[in-house]
């Protein structure tokens, strides 16, 4: 870390995934019990941004070089009961 290091109220987990790593991470949801019956979809999405924006503000950064981009997407549904 170089660039606006002193913003930083302290250091905590790092999600940067490095070059060809794969990451795999598990989650958990809780319906809640009055949710009605039918299909539930659930999406995630992965985004990928070369530099946060107040580092890219920060070096006067185009804009297309520090873009949100979607690297993947992620899709499933579970049924509802009644």
């Amino acid at each position: 870390m170089t660039i606006m290091q002193w913003n930083t109220a302290k250091l905590g987990v790092d999600y940067r995934i490095g070059p060809r790593e794969t990451k795999v991470e598990k989650y958990t949801f809780r319906i809640p019990y009055d949710a009605a019956p039918g299909v539930m979809n659930a999406r995630a999405v992965l985004n990928y941004q070369l530099l946060v924006k107040p580092v890219a503000d920060f070096l006067k950064v185009p804009e297309d070089e520090s873009e949100i981009l979607m690297v993947n997407d992620h899709s499933t549904s579970v049924k509802i009961l009644p």
